[in-house]
Parts: structure tokens; C-alpha cells; sequence
């Protein structure tokens, strides 16, 4: 077997450079955009062997803003994806959402998140999984 011969190495170069693109979101803008949103959402209980549980969908529409980045929903879906405080900002529209159309208690939700770009501005949509925490009736003996 015939291995490769000696090469001789390269000089490194004297100076790397890459560009980048660097934002900050600031986030009295973003809660602006989420109290204007439009959202829609369903759910409802279903049994399972574990117990009832709750399963629902909340879907926002950021509406988007003319002039700036504002109009380019593309590039602002691109920020929301990677912002941890837009995210949490849905989750919480999302379980609130949940809460208030559940027959009971919500307990720990599990949620799947997806941002994309709409015509009409952010959409994000929010699939919520909890089970629900119902009372129970309880007889009491008479005194």
C-alpha cells in the first residue's frame, strides 16, 4: 500500500475576517406586536390511560409593520426563531389560551413550537399537551 508523500505545510493567513450580521430585538416592540396579534385556538380532553388528558393549538399572527425590517416578515420570523423571550412570550399566550377553554386544572404542559413567515406578518403556532388536574367528587359521611 502506497501512502501519500511529504507535503510541505502553507503559511496560515495573516488575518481571518468573516462578516457577520448582529441584531438586538427589543422586547417593548415584540409586546406590541403580540398584544395586536391575532390569535385563534382550539383543543379539547381526551382519555387516556394515564388520565385525562388536554390537548390544544393556539396560532398567533404578528401582524407585520411597514418600513424597516418591520415589513420583512422573513427576516423577522428568522428573529423570533432564535429570540428565548418571543418564544416565551407564545408559550404563555398559548397556556393561557389553554387554560381558560380547559374543563379543569392544566398541569405541566409540554408545548412544540413553530415560527414561520405569513403574508400577513409572524405566525407562530403553539401545540399544548397537559393533563388535567380534575376534582373529584368526594362523598362525605353524613354526621
Amino acid at each position: 500500500m502506497t501512502r501519500p508523500g511529504l507535503a510541505k505545510a502553507r503559511a496560515l493567513p495573516l488575518v481571518a475576517a468573516r462578516k457577520m450580521l448582529l441584531v438586538r430585538a427589543t422586547d417593548g416592540r415584540w409586546r406590541e406586536l403580540f398584544e395586536r396579534a391575532d390569535v385563534i385556538s382550539e383543543g379539547g380532553p381526551r382519555d387516556e390511560p394515564q388520565g385525562r388528558m388536554w390537548y390544544g393549538s393556539t396560532s398567533l399572527i404578528l401582524p407585520s409593520d411597514e418600513g424597516g425590517h418591520g415589513g420583512d416578515t422573513a427576516f423577522l420570523a428568522a428573529v423570533a426563531e432564535r429570540d428565548i423571550h418571543v418564544r416565551v412570550r407564545a408559550l404563555r399566550a398559548a397556556y393561557r389560551e389553554a387554560s381558560s377553554r380547559a374543563p379543569g386544572r392544566l398541569g405541566r404542559i409540554s408545548c412544540e413550537v413553530r415560527i414561520t413567515a405569513d403574508p400577513r406578518g409572524v405566525r407562530i403556532d403553539v401545540d399544548v399537551q397537559a393533563p388535567l388536574i380534575e376534582r373529584r367528587a368526594v362523598s362525605r359521611p353524613a354526621p
